[in-house]
């Protein structure tokens, strides 16, 4: 199974090996100065890429995470994430996200936003949809300020992700609302730190959590391969551990944290219809339309509008592959988009 980490890139590190991560690809804008510039995808300056990959396929050694799915394989795009180029990396992740739908990739990891490039990223995203791939996008870390939402997480299909805490609560940093579906781990974590020298534990954020969603769906997806995005997702919304209070969702983990063992193990979830968003709004139960009075015409109903937060977030957090045993319940809910 194939997790297309489009991020910062990958650097082999102690814990995660080159066989476990494919040839990739850099999307990486050359400078105005040298502009016949390449960029190999095998290479991080950053770390976040490289923490992202860790948290799907780490081996555990070196200081580094146990990966949640190592027997997938990361497909690495590299952006200008974490470089001085970094305003440019929407523009490019969006380039990045069809070369991944074009070359294989069931699943596409987006630990990062961009509020300046969603007019490039949101028709490349419903492309990859179109193409078969699951896209997971994190809400955010801005939970103790603005609490400014990820806009990936608007667009229909893909699954918004936000972080808890050891103890299974909400990470307070990390975003939330209507748009969060499921939550995975993001508190303390081996991420990669010092300019992506070493392995340092902090908090992770919904980048990390987002991680552990993707690799969910990596496991869940090789045990059933004849299913479709759809019906990964839905199973991973059904079988997830729901919010305390006996909600069926909440804008904090939405329907709960990712749960793979559930489907694996319990042989929980029912797939349901191969074609079919478990997130799309159900279509409106008919009603007959009263007749008006004479001299009156009847008025429709006007569609309340929700307005989405501008958001740019260039994701600083991280990872730690711990199959948490958390899990949530499936309703629909009305995307933006």
């Amino acid at each position: 199974m194939t997790v297309a980490v489009v991020d910062s890139g990958f650097k082999e590190v102690p814990g995660v090996h080159s066989e476990s991560v494919l040839p990739g690809v850099s999307v990486m804008s050359p400078p105005t100065e040298q502009p016949d510039k390449k960029y190999p995808p095998h290479d991080d300056v950053d770390g976040h890429g490289t923490t992202m990959t860790a948290a799907i396929v780490g081996d555990g050694s070196g200081g580094g995470p146990q990966g949640l799915a190592p027997g997938a394989k990361v497909m690495p795009v590299r952006t200008s994430l974490g470089t001085t180029m970094a305003f440019a990396a929407g523009f490019e992740g969006a380039t990045g996200i069809r070369y991944a739908a074009d070359h294989g990739a069931k699943i596409i990891n987006l630990s990062w936003g961009d509020h300046y490039a969603f007019d490039k990223l949101k028709p490349a995203v419903q492309y990859a949809q179109s193409k078969g791939a699951l896209v997971f996008a994190a809400m955010g870390n801005e939970g103790e300020g603005n609490n400014a939402n990820n806009l990936l997480a608007m667009v229909p299909g893909v699954i918004g992700v936000g972080a808890i805490d050891e103890t299974g609560e909400p990470l307070q940093l990390s975003s939330h609302g209507p748009d969060t579906d499921l939550s995975a781990y993001g508190s303390k974590a081996p991420i990669r730190c010092q300019d992506n020298t070493a392995w340092c534990v902090k908090d992770a954020g919904t980048s990390y959590a987002t991680a552990l969603a993707s690799a969910s769906a990596a496991l869940v997806w090789s045990a059933h391969p004849d299913w479709t995005a759809n019906q990964v997702a839905r199973v991973l919304i059904e079988t997830a551990g729901g919010p305390v209070d006996g909600a069926k969702r909440n804008d904090w983990i939405g329907y709960g944290a990712a749960r793979p063992r559930m489907v694996l193990l319990e042989k929980a979830g029912n797939p349901g219809a191969p074609d079919v968003d478990p997130l799309a709004a159900p279509a409106p139960a008919k009603t007959p339309t009263p007749t008006p009075s004479t001299g009156q015409t009847a008025a429709a109903p006007a569609e309340a509008a929700e307005a989405g937060l501008p958001w740019q977030w260039l994701a600083l957090g991280t990872v730690v592959a711990v199959g948490l045993g958390l899990g949530f319940m499936v309703t629909v809910k009305r995307r933006r988009g």
